[in-house]
């Protein structure tokens, strides 16, 4: 079950998950009380839980003009089911979300061979029930913004390829887009809206530059080399005269992270990804190498360099949801 306990969780962290989830998991503080083996009412466990949770965010307080979460890759529906909690424990803390591209997989429009998946309009109404989902955890008017993905292009080469030319004028062709504005879906005789949900904002774009301090990029450039797109990435946005600190790079589904001397020092990271495997992945092919799973918090000052001591960023089991933390020091 969701409220049990995770392997490699400490029950300090399983203590909190359940304290913040409790009405989302829809779970009665009885329960909670017997999960945390203590002896006591279970209206006394609810109002400790108050105290508790406080005494956790005053350690969390924000000292930063800025803090940024960044995730990437969830191709959605095949998210990890952790993100909306990870999203949940850190937003006292965070300013902005930043989701760098690979929102939704658009499978059923993919060239891979497949036998039965969602069709495009399911995952449209997965994807907007998702966000809805974010964007009521991100409560404190924290930003929410997204980047454009390789995977989300296959909608609009689909537009680009109807032989009804004239037709594409009324198709919307990012899906991105119709989730965050609004979209209407048409059944014989009837249709259904689907409001735009607020405080969203689209780059559509593979690329978004936030205050010429952090760069998150979703390119379609592919290295098996370690820490080559590092320095590729960096050369790449140094060249085209881009102001920056720190870039994050998704797509790539790996992690490596460092300096890059040769261009400036800048400091880079491949951030991973958020989502299940998949078995065209893994298919026999030698050069395929697990994924990696995490996710990364960037704190600054606004009228301050970034300090890369200030980037943290975690790891995730694949079958656990509890990682550890890594703490960059140079």
């Amino acid at each position: 079950m969701i409220y049990e306990r995770r392997k490699n969780e400490s029950l300090m962290d399983y203590e909190e998950r359940l304290y913040r989830n409790q009405k989302r998991y829809k779970i009665s503080w009885q329960k909670i009380t017997k999960l945390l083996n203590l002896d006591q009412h279970p209206d006394t466990t609810r109002k400790a839980s108050y105290g508790y949770l406080r005494r956790v965010d005053q350690e969390r307080e924000n000292k930063f003009d800025k803090s940024i979460l960044i995730i990437n890759d969830l191709h959605l529906p095949f998210e990890r089911k952790d993100i909306l909690d990870i999203v949940n424990k850190h937003k006292n803390e965070i300013t902005t979300l930043v989701i760098g591209g690979d929102l939704m997989d658009c499978k059923s429009i993919s060239k891979f061979h497949q036998i039965k998946t969602l069709t495009v309009e399911e995952e449209l109404i997965y994807a907007y029930n998702f966000l809805k989902e974010l964007r009521k955890i991100l409560d404190k008017g924290q930003d929410i913004i997204i980047i454009d993905g390789n995977h989300e292009e296959r909608w609009y080469k689909d537009i680009c390829d109807m032989q009804q030319k004239d037709m594409q004028r009324f198709i919307n062709p990012s899906l991105i887009d119709m989730i965050v504005e609004g979209f209407t879906l048409y059944y014989e005789g009837s249709k259904k809206r689907y409001e735009g949900i607020k405080g969203i904002i689209y780059i559509p774009h593979w690329f978004v530059n936030i205050n010429q301090k952090v760069i998150v990029c979703h390119p379609k450039n592919f290295s098996s080399v370690k820490g080559k797109m590092l320095e590729n990435s960096v050369q790449h946005f140094i060249n085209r005269g881009e102001k920056f600190d720190v870039l994050v790079i998704a797509h790539t589904h790996k992690y490596s992270n460092g300096i890059v001397d040769r261009y400036q020092g800048k400091f880079a990271i491949e951030n991973g990804c958020m989502c299940l495997p998949q078995s065209y992945a893994d298919n026999g092919k030698l050069n395929y190498t697990p994924q990696a799973y995490c996710y990364t918090t960037i704190k600054y000052n606004d009228n301050e360099p970034v300090n890369y001591n200030n980037i943290k960023t975690y790891f995730l089991d694949e079958y656990v949801d509890k990682g550890k933390e890594y703490q960059i020091k140079i």
